[in-house]
């Protein structure tokens, strides 16, 4: 009976000791792993946010008569960009800079938004050479573009040489317009 005894002693124990140990397991709080802390979103600045510059405005705004605008596929001020060379050259005035870092501003924040960069030349010269300079100017305005951020399937490029002259005067005032790379608004498939 002792023997019994003690076999049921020890089998109470042990059911004891489980259930013991059950109760703790299920008593226990679940600890569930705290959320991974979230970055907070920087709102852009309201539409109707007064500015000085496009540094004012967010991201994807211009700062257009003073106030920040949302830049859109159809916004001019992104596209409607003239960029005038010297004779014989195909180099990027620094004037001219500023209106192209604002046009990759707006290729940079609206990825749907394509120009075609179309290169011109003054009458001056042979066909083929200004068809040559035409396009080395409107390239160099393409790869001044992907230089800020723009991409490659962006911008595409024409060259019209002397045949779509801006001014048909024989002068240098006239030449001197001419001689440009004009921004224009296009579509993915007008892309070399």
């Amino acid at each position: 009976m002792s023997r019994v005894f003690c076999t049921l002693t020890v089998v109470v124990a042990m059911a004891g000791g489980c259930a013991h140990k059950q109760e703790t397991k299920a008593e226990a709080p679940k600890s569930e792993p705290a959320p991974a802390p979230q970055a907070a979103a920087t709102p852009a600045p309201p539409a109707d946010k007064t500015c000085a510059s496009d540094l004012d405005c967010g991201a994807k705004q211009l700062c257009i008569n003073n106030r920040c605008v949302d830049i859109t596929p159809d916004l001019a001020e992104c596209t409607n960009v003239r960029v005038h060379f010297p004779f014989n050259s195909d180099e990027i005035d620094s004037a001219d800079k500023p209106s192209l870092e604002r046009s990759a501003r707006c290729l940079k924040a609206e990825h749907s938004l394509h120009v075609t960069i179309e290169g011109n030349a003054d009458e001056r010269g042979t066909e083929e050479y200004n068809m040559a300079l035409g396009d080395r100017r409107a390239r160099a305005v393409a790869s001044y573009l992907q230089s800020l951020g723009a991409s490659q399937q962006q911008v595409a490029t024409v060259s019209y040489g002397k045949e779509n002259p801006e001014c048909k005067e024989h002068d240098e005032a006239c030449w001197a317009r001419n001689r440009r790379a004009a921004m224009k608004a296009g579509s993915e498939k007008n892309k070399k």
